[in-house]
């Protein structure tokens, strides 16, 4: 089924999966970190792929990405991402020091930031597969620290993307 065939019931039904899946990945990260953290209800858009860089701040904007390829009953990637400011405060909160602290990530700060994004992602799909009854499981996951445009090509080609919309 193409995106844009989605009913809107079915777009409202990916939206609430989509809470649960942060939700359990809030806890993640709230464990990870040893105290509360607050998210916003996530939005389901449909939008031409060629803007989905605009939703983020355009295909130039810095960002620390982590993919991983699905793996189970459903095909496709899961894909991290945080504007670079947020992912070197990940790597403070992480590393107990002040957000600022980072100024850049040397080779253990990424594979901190990647080991973090992957438990998120765990956390995320673990949540979907128990609620629909599915088998789902990441690839070993790949940190990029690049413009946005740039990661996002990369993992639509990895899924074959084809879509117009995503």
């Amino acid at each position: 089924m193409r995106p844009e065939d989605l009913s809107a019931f079915q777009i409202d039904a990916l939206g609430e999966l989509g809470s649960i899946g942060a939700g359990h990945a809030a806890t993640a990260l709230s464990q990870l970190l040893g105290h509360p953290v607050d998210i916003t209800v996530p939005q389901v858009k449909l939008v031409p792929v060629a803007e989905v860089p605009m939703v983020f701040g355009g295909p130039e904007t810095l960002v620390g990405a982590v993919y991983s390829r699905l793996l189970g009953d459903i095909s496709g990637g899961m894909l991290f991402v945080a504007p670079r400011a947020a992912m070197l405060g990940l790597v403070d909160l992480l590393r107990n020091r002040d957000p600022g602290s980072t100024k850049s990530m040397n080779a253990d700060e990424e594979a901190l930031a990647t080991h973090a994004a992957s438990v998120l992602i765990s956390a995320y799909l673990a949540a979907i597969a128990r609620m629909a009854d599915l088998s789902l499981l990441p690839s070993p996951p790949a940190f990029a620290f690049d413009m946005l445009g740039a990661i996002l090509e990369v993992a639509t080609v990895d899924i074959g993307m084809k879509a117009e919309t995503a």
